[in-house]
């Protein structure tokens, strides 16, 4: 059976506890506790696509794929698997899982969405073969830490940091160019306007607090924190020549913080130098996990000349989603496929 969108007699399906369930790492499921259930009504009772539910049945068993998108960016971020029914029973979660990203690839370049992202913690990654094989590939590592219950006696000094203002955001964009490789920065494809923070909504469950520091006029260190119910995240970005200055950046974001709830440090490959400086303040490593990016158009290379002659605008095309397999990887169902 083809997968389709969730309607609301599926919110059945979804209510006992999953026979699987695979948790992305994304920024909401860090911060706020993932429900199946609950994401799947948000994607019914919200209609502007941001958040969607995909669901697919076959011999007594569904599966489900759950993602997240942005108002102001064409992309979506995968956010989790989950398989519901008898465990014996076949096909198995990897296949439904595969044609559940394959369906899901083809409905995002339907409506538009230029790239797609997961992140995939290092104890699922044998899920990584079936985002490989739908497009995918890896643009970043990542080390996550986490500091349970801030911890006051640490030191005194803290960094001089002011609340970041919509005049800033092109200073961020600038360090975040200083400070990201290249290949890093092709993946998300920023702009200015994306570090600016975005409008508080009455139904929003996270809030966005950004602050920066300058030095002569140029924005030498961004913090932002993402507050939930259950944690916080920090991200830092600080400029090669203040790296001595991390310690104090991190206890001003600590500061921040009024509750007791835990506080999640995401440090990328690139960032490694930045680890002790953290752990100084008590953040402990919990694991690591992988970035990836799926590009679903690709701009078409045309003379230098074309423009003048035929001024059009360059359209998108479908990048091609079958990718040569390693000898060890496993061929997952294609859709067609049926089960005995």
């Amino acid at each position: 059976m083809e997968s389709r969108l969730l309607n609301a007699t599926d919110l059945l399906t979804l209510r006992p506890k999953p026979r699987a369930f695979a948790l992305m790492r994304h920024e909401s499921t860090l911060i706020n506790r993932h429900s199946p259930l609950w994401f799947g009504v948000r994607s019914l009772v919200t209609n502007s696509g941001r958040y969607t539910t995909s669901i697919v049945s076959e011999a007594g068993v569904s599966a489900v794929l759950q993602a997240v998108g942005r108002d102001t960016r064409p992309e979506r971020a995968l956010v989790a698997f989950a398989s519901y029914g008898d465990a014996h029973r076949y096909p198995s979660d990897h296949d439904l899982w595969f044609r559940l990203l394959e369906a899901h690839v083809v409905h995002s370049v339907h409506h538009h969405i230029q790239r797609l992202y997961a992140t995939v913690p290092s104890q699922l990654s044998d899920t990584f073969e079936i985002f490989r094989q739908n497009g995918y590939s890896s643009f970043s590592k990542e080390l996550l830490l986490r500091l349970d219950g801030p911890d006051w006696d640490q030191g005194t000094r803290m960094a001089q940091m002011t609340p970041q203002h919509r005049h800033d955001v092109w200073g961020v964009h600038q360090l975040y160019g200083q400070t990201t490789p290249k290949p890093v920065q092709h993946a998300e494809a920023k702009a200015a306007r994306d570090w600016m923070l975005p409008l508080p909504k009455p139904w929003d469950t996270v809030k966005h607090r950004a602050w920066v520091q300058r030095h002569n006029e140029q924005i030498v260190a961004s913090l932002r924190i993402a507050s939930g119910r259950d944690a916080h995240i920090i991200h830092l970005m600080v400029q090669p020549s203040m790296r001595d200055e991390v310690t104090h950046l991190l206890r001003f974001g600590i500061s921040q913080v009024a509750d007791t709830l835990p506080i999640w440090l995401v440090l990328r490959e690139y960032q490694e130098d930045l680890i002790w400086s953290a752990q100084d303040l008590g953040f402990q490593p919990i694991d690591e996990q992988m970035s990836l990016v799926r590009h679903n158009v690709a701009l078409i290379r045309r003379p230098a000349f074309a423009s003048v002659l035929e001024p059009k605008r360059d359209q998108g095309t479908p990048v091609p989603t079958i990718i040569p397999a390693s000898e060890q990887a496993r061929l997952y169902a294609r859709t067609k496929r049926h089960h005995q």
